[in-house]
Formats: structure tokens, C-alpha cells, sequence
């Protein structure tokens, strides 16, 4: 590996402004809010696809691995840190281009670098009656990264790796993929049809790095006219198996198309305040009841959307032990929504982006959270727990107990989301969260993730999604997985350049 000479051959390309080697600049990319020993020893900011290709070529060529990273914000499950000791982080950030949009097909292709706040603000000036499902996370993360990692999001839309097509992916080879119909002569259905003709090949860029996605197109969803926020809660974990059974029965046949949200009381909190007296602070906010939950059922008219509202009345009513219902009819546009009250879930259901969620990172931390959230810069310790578990009720419940014991005996305060985006498996969050200040909490928060994996693996639920290596590891696999996945990494990546 010749470092030094590929720093030269970089330069050349980029200009001396966007290749970075200082001490400042690689603190800041080598601080996580978890303990780590892999350290990044150059930055670099290609500005497009062809700056892209030049940075893998020359990386393949002197011998040096590359770690692309977005935005960087991917808080708790690895930040901008490589999973290697010694990586180059390639950051995509310039490459920030809303490349094309159609209004009347709801469809918009991006960049990495695009932003739910950047895109927000896209169709907001164009007064858009569409929206993109927004996340818990950030306004300033990338779109295209989130995507890509299958992470959540609200709206209909939120399983959002399943609403994307059209990627274009570089190789470190230097060659150039786009996948579905993009690799055929032009045609109107590139950004239409998720799949195109022949073998599927989007999924070896999801969650894996044996290419860089340079761009995608994402599909959108229209505002409702009838939008009712639905918010619900049962006061005891003996009543959490019969509320989780009655959404699965609404999301089968289809009453409740938007993903379903679920918090424990102390995860509520934490999104209100810093942690103090727990019993207290629960009281004092009202949150006398152990879970809560939120939904929308929307309709292109406010008929459509009452008739959805008595049938969720009827089969969630005995499963709960206090509901509420925010209505609101209109023509909705990104910017004039129907529900602006100042009320983060609200937002959350519309697609604004916001970061009043981040707070929860900042649980531990003596005063309030600053201006401008950067868990990283702030000494946040985080990590995520992220496992899917079937959706069914006594199951859910025994993945609720066994994180309430694992992190109770690491001392952690147990704070749990999980949404359900389909009907046939949740989305489980746990959040690890301290103070990196606090001493010997780091090594703590590790065990208690790994403590954290072990139980969830001998029940049989297991991660949809890791953290950089090697935070998360996968249970062995019982077929052939790992040599093919391998024989695919020397054909896609022969230098293994990418990590």
C-alpha cells in the first residue's frame, strides 16, 4: 500500500481543497459515540460520478481500502468511522444534485448527498403534493444513504429500500451498473419500474460495499385530504400482547397503511428531557401509562377516511386504555399540511423532517442539548439494537422482557421504539445511551450489546440491520452464503478496495 502516493494522484483530481489528511479534520472522523479503535487517515470529496471513479481507481491502484460514507450521520451504528483501521473515508457529500422529479408520476432521483431537509425543501418551494417519508434521525442525513441501509421511515413509503429503483453504481473495477431498465436504451420506465428485465441486481448494493451508489430514484407519496392522527397507549406490558395482535389484524386487511410507531414511557421521556428522577419526571409529563403508540389513517376524502376510523375503533377500542383522534381535511402541499400544530409526531406523519427525536441521544447528558445536534462532537454515548421479531403479540412481549432484563443489568434505562411497517414482522430499536464522559460506561454499553445479541439470537430474532463491524455480527450461516457472497466481492470488488 502506497498511502503517500495515492494522496498525490488524488489531489491531482480533486484539487487540494477536497483531500484532507490534517489532524482536525481526521478527530473529527474518527469520533463516534461509541468506543472504537479503527481510525481514518484521509478524506476525500469527489464532486460527481467521474471524481468518483478516479478516487476507486486510484485507491485500487496503490493498495488503499475506501469507505464511502454519505452524510456521515449514521449516529449509533457506526458514524463516519471505517470499518477497517487505516481507511480512506470517500465522503459523497458535494455529490448533493436533485437530478429529476416528476410531479404526476411521484418519483425524484438524488445524490448521496441530497438531505431530508435539502428535499424537503425541494418540494416545498415547488408547493408539491407530494411527500417522502421523513425518519427519526437527523434533517441532515442523507436520503440516498438511508435508503440504501434499509433504514425507517414514516408515511406508506416507509420501508423505503422497497420504493427505490434506477441506481447507478460505481465499481471500483471502473465500471459503471444501472440497474432495472437503466441499462437499456432510454426509456420512460427507468424511474417507473422497479425491476426491469433479466436478474435483479439492486439488492448486492443494500447494506453491503461492493459498490458505491452514486444515484437513485426514490418513489414518492401523495398527501391525504382526510389525515387523522391516531394516538393510543395501554397502561401495562400485560396488555402490550393484545394491542399488538389488534394492529396486525388492522394492517392485514389494510384498515392502517401507515406505519405503526411504538415507544415505552421512558423512551417518550426521553425525547422531553434530560434524565433526572425517573418516577418523578414520568409523572410530571403525565406519562402514567407503560407503552405508547402512534398511526394515521388517511383517504383522498374525509368519507374514506371516517369509514377506516370505525373499523380501527372497533378492533383497537378493547385493546387500549386511552386513544385520541387529531382530524384534519383539506388540500395538502409540502409546507401547508394539514396538521402544522407543533407537535414533532405530527411532522413525523407528514414527512417534515425534524430532529426533536435526537434529543433521546442526549438522555444522560447534564445540561440540555445545543444548537445544531451532533451526538458525535457532543460526547453522546449511542448504540442500536436492531432486531426484527414476528408480529405477534406474546412474541413482541418476550423481546420487550428480555431487553427490559439485558439492559437493566447492564445499567441502562430501558428505551425502546419499534415500528411496524408490514404486518408479519416489527421493527425492534433499543437505545444503549450514556455519557462518554461518564467513566467505564463505554466498555459497559459494549457488553450490553453484545449481551443484547446473544439472547435475541437463541430466541430466534435477529438484526435487520448492523452497526461497522464489529459492533454487530451475524449468527453463522447454515448454507453456502459466506463463499458466494465472497466469489461476488473478487468479481464486483477484486482488490477488495471498498469497505
Amino acid at each position: 500500500m502506497s498511502l503517500r502516493t495515492a494522496l498525490v494522484d488524488w489531489r491531482a483530481v480533486l484539487g487540494d481543497a477536497h483531500v484532507a489528511d490534517d489532524p482536525t479534520t481526521l478527530d473529527a472522523l474518527n469520533t463516534a459515540t461509541f468506543p472504537t479503535p479503527r481510525r481514518a487517515v484521509a478524506q476525500l470529496r469527489p464532486a460527481n460520478a467521474a471524481e468518483v471513479r478516479e478516487c476507486l481507481r486510484i485507491a485500487t491502484l496503490h493498495g488503499v481500502r475506501l469507505h464511502p460514507i454519505s452524510r456521515g450521520l449514521n449516529w449509533g451504528l457506526g458514524s463516519r468511522v471505517p470499518p477497517d483501521d487505516g481507511a480512506v473515508v470517500l465522503d459523497l457529500g458535494r455529490l448533493d444534485a436533485i437530478v429529476d422529479f416528476d410531479e404526476t408520476m411521484a418519483w425524484v432521483t438524488v445524490e448521496p448527498g441530497v438531505t431530508f431537509a435539502q428535499l424537503y425543501a425541494f418540494l416545498k418551494d415547488r408547493r408539491s403534493r407530494l411527500f417522502l417519508s421523513s425518519i427519526g434521525g437527523s434533517p441532515q442525513a442523507s436520503v440516498l444513504a438511508n435508503a440504501v441501509a434499509r433504514g425507517d421511515g414514516s408515511g406508506p413509503l416507509g420501508d423505503r429500500w422497497s420504493h427505490v429503483c434506477a441506481l447507478e453504481v460505481v465499481l471500483s473495477t471502473g465500471e459503471t451498473l444501472r440497474t432495472g431498465y437503466g441499462h437499456l436504451a432510454p426509456t420512460p420506465l427507468v424511474p417507473l419500474h422497479r425491476h426491469g428485465v433479466g436478474p435483479i441486481l439492486d439488492g448486492l448494493f443494500s447494506q453491503s460495499s461492493f459498490g458505491v451508489v452514486t444515484r437513485l430514484t426514490i418513489w414518492l407519496t401523495p398527501l391525504p385530504h382526510s389525515l387523522q392522527a391516531v394516538r393510543f397507549s395501554v397502561a401495562t406490558d400485560e396488555r402490550l400482547p393484545g394491542l399488538i395482535d389488534a394492529l396486525r389484524a388492522l394492517m392485514l386487511e389494510g384498515t392502517v397503511r401507515w406505519p405503526i410507531g411504538l415507544w415505552n414511557h421512558t423512551r417518550v421521556l426521553s425525547t422531553l428531557t434530560n434524565r433526572g428522577d425517573v418516577p418523578e419526571q414520568l409523572r410530571s409529563f403525565g406519562l402514567d401509562h407503560r407503552w405508547y403508540a402512534l398511526t394515521a389513517l388517511t383517504g383522498m376524502t374525509a368519507l374514506q377516511g371516517r369509514a377506516h376510523r370505525e373499523r380501527l375503533i372497533d378492533v383497537l377500542g378493547p385493546a387500549v386504555d386511552a386513544w385520541s383522534i387529531e382530524e384534519r381535511t383539506g388540500d395538502a402541499r409540502s409546507g401547508e399540511e394539514l396538521l402544522l400544530e407543533k407537535e414533532p409526531a405530527f411532522w413525523f406523519l407528514q414527512g417534515i423532517p425534524h430532529e426533536e427525536s435526537v434529543r433521546s441521544v442526549y438522555w444522560n447528558k447534564s445540561s440540555s442539548p445545543p444548537a445544531g445536534l451532533d451526538p458525535d462532537r457532543d460526547g453522546c454515548g449511542v448504540l442500536w439494537s436492531c432486531a426484527a421479531v414476528p408480529f405477534e403479540g406474546a412474541a413482541v412481549l418476550t423481546a420487550m422482557n428480555a431487553i427490559a432484563t439485558v439492559m437493566s443489568a447492564h445499567g441502562f434505562d430501558t428505551l425502546i421504539a419499534a415500528i411496524g411497517h408490514q404486518p408479519r414482522a416489527l421493527h425492534l430499536a433499543s437505545l444503549i445511551q450514556w455519557d462518554r464522559a461518564a467513566p467505564g460506561r463505554d466498555a459497559a454499553a459494549l457488553l450490553c450489546l453484545a449481551a443484547m445479541r446473544e439472547v435475541f439470537e437463541r430466541l430466534g430474532y435477529l438484526p435487520y440491520r448492523l452497526g461497522t463491524p464489529p459492533l454487530d455480527v451475524l449468527p453463522p450461516s447454515n448454507d453456502d452464503r459466506s463463499a458466494v457472497l465472497a466469489r461476488l466481492r473478487t468479481a464486483l470488488d477484486p482488490g477488495h478496495t471498498l469497505g
